[in-house]
């Protein structure tokens, strides 16, 4: 009897054993919810986003943060804050204001650069000797009336656009050693060799401004019955550029006229005309060609060989380096 007794205990036991091992839930930290999302799948649906681990008790406080930031929450969460939203609707954008460059990439510090070059041009072909003088004051003509005309419009333009209060694109400044020489034979020379500074405004692709020289001049006019003639000289016109290339140093097709005079009553009026290309190569070397035609007019009534207008062409390079 007191067998039968013990067993039906032992078996008691045993079924009650059983029994609350069945019913026990695992701990709470091991179990994984159905709904759970994987890191994977976030990584590749946004793989530029920034994921970050936030406890459930927080899900509030770091909604009312990115409120706070100018994000709103796109869907409500639930009111015991149990599943957080995985879509954030970052503000309106609202594109950055622009002035007449047109060109939001660069900046206009960028044009806050100064070109240090060196400038030499020449009568290379003797264009007193050959007969080329009409031609080259056909060259001078077209070049400086298309300059200056030109030029007038992007001032004008210049001019209304700061009134009406766009910020200009920027500025730019080149300074230049340059040496220019004309000459038909040794009693007949005309050399010039001076410092040039050109500074103006971009306008878009455009660069206008203007221009000054100062050097010393010598200019032998022997046919004009004129003695040698050393001293200063003086050069002032306007500058036109379109830039080729949107880089950081860019190419450019240049026109530029200058007109002047020396420090000596019997000589009137110089002018040069000219046009070319300009080279950026690399960060900052510049390499460029130009050809024109310089003008030297006496106040009496013969020229450097016997007209009073006498008009050489100008060939020249330049190189420098962009700073």
């Amino acid at each position: 009897m007191n067998n039968k007794k013990y067993k039906k205990i032992i078996c008691y036991l045993l079924c009650s054993v059983l029994a609350w091992t069945s019913v026990v839930p695992v701990n709470a930290s091991q179990a994984e919810p159905a709904d759970n999302i994987n890191e994977a799948d976030i990584r590749a649906r946004y793989p530029h986003a920034s994921i970050i681990h936030v406890a459930p008790e927080n899900y509030l406080q770091l909604a009312e943060s990115l409120r706070q930031q100018g994000y709103s929450i796109a869907n409500k969460l639930p009111a015991d804050a149990a599943q957080p939203t995985d879509e954030v609707t970052p503000p309106p954008y609202t594109p950055a204001a622009t002035n007449d460059c047109g060109d939001r990439n660069q900046p206009s510090a960028g044009d806050e650069s100064i070109r240090v070059m060196v400038d030499f041009s020449s009568d290379m072909m003797r264009s007193g000797n050959n007969g080329n003088r009409d031609a080259a004051a056909v060259v001078f003509v077209i070049i400086g009336t298309v300059l200056i005309v030109v030029w007038a419009l992007y001032v004008f333009k210049y001019i209304y656009d700061v009134a009406a209060g766009f910020t200009p694109c920027g500025k730019w400044t080149d300074i230049s050693l340059v040496r220019s020489a004309i000459s038909s034979d040794t009693q007949q020379h005309a050399d010039f060799f001076g410092l040039r500074y050109m500074t103006g405004f971009r306008d878009g692709a455009t660069e206008f401004g203007i221009s000054a020289e100062i050097g010393q001049s010598d200019i032998l006019l022997a046919d004009a019955g004129l003695p040698e003639m050393k001293g200063t000289y003086w050069f002032l016109g306007p500058v036109l550029r379109w830039r080729l290339s949107r880089s950081n140093n860019p190419s450019y097709f240049q026109m530029n006229f200058m007109a002047g005079s020396t420090e000596f009553e019997a000589m009137g009026t110089i002018a040069q005309a000219n046009l070319g290309l300009q080279f950026g190569i690399g960060d900052g070397f510049k390499l460029g060609f130009s050809w024109g035609a310089l003008n030297i007019n006496l106040e009496n009534t013969q020229g450097i060989v016997s007209e009073r207008d006498q008009y050489y062409y100008l060939y020249g390079v330049n190189m420098g380096y962009q700073f």
